[in-house]
């Protein structure tokens, strides 16, 4: 599916590789170390918030919610597993939503032809137009 391809591809890509170069720099100076901890600690913190206001108020709720924890997750191991646990759950709802409508529409597609009939529709083999005895 494309959602998987996406996800895959987000967490194996050159922003990844750009952080992982910025955190070995960082480990080397511990003053810039702090710093980049306290503004994702407050960014994150500040994006979950604006999340859950989103949730009662207009807006992209949710996304913020998953922005803060993803953001929080390079700080903390167990925002880390929940954003990845979260990441697995809206997969499979999604699965299962578009298994769902893929059945549906098979379902209007089928209800359609037998409207039509048995002599009304195309086939290369000829076999629908033939009893067979």
């Amino acid at each position: 599916m494309a959602l998987d391809r996406e996800i895959a591809g987000s967490e194996s890509g050159r922003l990844h590789g750009a952080m992982a170069r910025m955190r070995a720099f960082m480990a080397h100076h511990l003053l810039l170390l702090m710093f980049y901890r306290l503004l994702v600690i407050t960014l994150g913190f500040l994006l979950l918030v604006a999340g859950l206001v989103m949730l009662v108020t207009p807006g992209p709720g949710w996304l913020f919610i998953f922005l803060g924890m993803g953001l929080w997750g390079t700080e903390f191991h167990w925002a880390h597993r929940l954003n990845t646990w979260g990441k697995a759950k809206v997969l499979n709802i999604w699965r299962e939503i578009t298994t769902q409508a893929e059945k549906r529409n098979q379902k209007k597609q089928n209800a359609r032809w037998l409207k039509f009939g048995r002599q009304n529709h195309f086939c290369p083999t000829g076999e629908h137009y033939h009893e067979h005895p």
